[in-house]
């Protein structure tokens, strides 16, 4: 009995070797990704502060401008879908925010809202731009919204794809009990050990999960979206900008009335069976922006640029184009 024990135990301790071992992944050399990843409209600046930052710049430049800006943990890529909709209307400059995609760790080594509001200041700047409108997923959202409020003599119009939100007392407690089915990896990061730990056991499994979890039809989490979010994140010094990113508190202690200081007219939609942020946090945005108009997508998730691009895009040209 003892040597079925032993040998149970040794093989259980075999194969958590095996598992830990095939979830390191050494950094990829940025000029590698970019050689794959960094094709068509692809171009990079460097700012001021040395950091290189990655964008597109796509669309009809005679047209209204909309800068375009991902969740957390994805990068401009996620626009791919829904891009080819709007370039005969519009010129579309997506970009990827520091830590994340073909931009990943910048010399700075800041990763916070601010600094990627500067950064949307600067980038559009150097294309000269004085006014555009702004679109934002997720994280990028909450950018979105937050950059209006700064700047709303440069935002003509505001879109928010289910965006990250703020919330009083009440609603936080309603967001919370829904969101219960958020990728694995997010819910690691929350501890300092183990996301010490995730800067260097990244299975590709926390990719193919967290895209599964993103989207309503799981047959668009194909394998090689999936392996893109990977090798992205594998990028050299990405890993630990992106738990950097994660950490972020600066606005712990916002209030949910600075919504009201939103004066651009806003677009908000949110996917029903969204796992990452529920819908419900799109219904409290649309509750305190004066002028914004809400739409929930049934059979949705978290991307509905990416699951529903048509509808989003067509969304999009009515809203900017009325009378």
């Amino acid at each position: 009995m003892k040597r079925i024990i032993k040998y149970l135990v040794f093989s259980l301790l075999i194969l958590l070797s095996i598992a830990i071992y095939s979830g390191i992944y050494f950094d990829i050399p940025r000029d590698k990704l970019e050689k794959k990843y960094a094709t068509g409209s692809s171009n990079f600046l460097e700012l001021i502060d040395g950091s290189k930052i990655h964008y597109r710049d796509e669309g009809n430049s005679e047209k209204p401008v909309i800068v375009l800006l991902h969740g957390f943990n994805g990068s401009l890529f996620n626009f791919e879908e829904m891009v080819p909709f709007l370039v005969d209307e519009f010129r579309l400059i997506s970009i990827d925010l520091p830590g994340f995609g073909l931009t990943g760790e910048v010399p700075t080594k800041n990763y916070s809202t601010n600094n990627s509001i500067q950064v949307i200041n600067e980038l559009t700047k150097n294309l000269g731009f004085k006014n555009f409108s702004i679109a934002g997923n997720s994280m990028g959202g909450g950018i979105a919204w937050r950059y209006a409020i700064q700047y709303p003599k440069k935002v003509e119009f505001l879109i928010l794809l289910s965006s990250s939100g703020i919330y009083d007392s009440e609603d936080t407690k309603e967001i919370q009990k829904e969101d219960t089915e958020s990728p694995v990896v997010w819910k690691l990061m929350r501890s300092s050990f183990l996301s010490y730990f995730l800067s260097y056991y990244t299975p590709k499994f926390f990719a193919t999960q967290g895209l599964k979890a993103s989207v309503y039809d799981s047959n668009l989490a194909t394998y090689e979206l999936a392996n893109q979010f990977h090798e992205l994140t594998l990028m050299k010094g990405s890993r630990r900008a992106i738990l950097s990113r994660f950490s972020e508190r600066t606005y712990n202690n916002q209030k949910v009335d600075v919504l009201k200081e939103i004066q651009a007219p806003t677009l908000i939609i949110h996917g029903k069976e969204d796992n990452i942020i529920p819908f419900t946090s799109s219904i409290n945005l649309d509750k305190y922006i004066k002028s914004s108009e809400l739409r929930i997508y049934p059979e949705v998730g978290h991307l509905p640029m990416l699951e529903v691009p048509e509808k989003v895009a067509e969304e999009i040209k009515g809203f900017l184009n009325k009378p």
